[in-house]
């Protein structure tokens, strides 16, 4: 059983169209890169698979349930949303907000417990944040914040994970840390989409890709059938080039 299936999907946003008939599955163990223009639809996607925006046309499947069947905590234990950007209103530490990840596990008068901590503990020192669980989170970097987010959505634990730009504010070594835990999780079983802007990113840690047009079109496969530099440079209108280099295939744009 797939963990999403979208068939024939069709959203846009204030009238305009910006996906029809899109058709495809997310398998356990699979990650997916979504790659398009600016304004192609990238992140409305993100929001129509969570149930957040509504489709014009089609059906959305989760774990075998029509989403639009399904309370907000049932999706939100099987699915977890990292927004583009992070706001955070009301004045909480780092240790409050990872453990509001554990909330849709919880019931409404129930405190987190032995098991939960265990878990928002385990993030916190996966993305490198262990020692600041007292801090405020208004104190912290764009990159420390953006490592936050995924922490909480790790602490989260959904067997599908839906990233927004999810590289945002990251320095390379961290945008290295942050993959390779995607990675890590794919190979737990669990199931990847997430939006990029770099195919070279796409091809190394992705499985599969789809490329959103902006108009309605889209085409989705395999990450290197997908991303070669003739679909890309017709995908963003700019020239690019496919380079080998120390045995691997790199793309760059002239």
């Amino acid at each position: 059983m797939s963990l999403l299936r979208a068939d024939n999907l069709t959203f846009g946003v204030n009238g305009r169209l910006l996906c029809k008939g899109l058709t495809f599955h997310v398998e356990a163990g699979e990650c997916w890169g979504v790659l398009g223009p600016n304004g192609s639809g990238k992140t409305t996607l993100l929001h129509t698979l969570a149930g957040l925006h509504p489709e014009w046309e089609g059906q959305l499947t989760l774990s075998g349930r029509p989403l639009q069947q399904l309370g907000r905590r049932h999706i939100a234990r099987q699915l977890g949303l990292l927004l583009q950007d992070s706001h955070d209103p009301f004045p909480a530490t780092v240790q409050e907000t990872v453990l509001s990840g554990r909330h849709p596990h919880l019931s409404r008068w129930q405190t987190e417990g032995e098991h939960d901590r265990r878990l928002a503990h385990k993030a916190l020192e996966r993305m490198q944040l262990c020692g600041m669980e007292q801090r405020q989170v208004q104190s912290l970097s764009g990159g420390e914040r953006r490592r936050l987010a995924f922490a909480t959505l790790l602490t989260q634990a959904p067997p599908l994970l839906l990233l927004d730009e999810p590289l945002n504010h990251l320095d390379l070594r961290h945008q290295q840390l942050l993959l390779a835990t995607v990675r890590e999780r794919c190979a737990a079983g669990d199931g990847v989409i997430m939006v990029l802007h770099d195919p070279n990113q796409a091809m190394r840690y992705c499985d599969r890709v789809l490329l959103l047009e902006g108009d309605g079109n889209w085409q989705q496969g395999a990450s290197r059938e997908m991303l070669t530099a003739d679909r890309l440079s017709a995908l963003y209108g700019c020239r690019i080039e496919s380079v080998e280099l120390a045995g691997r295939r790199w793309l760059h744009h002239l």
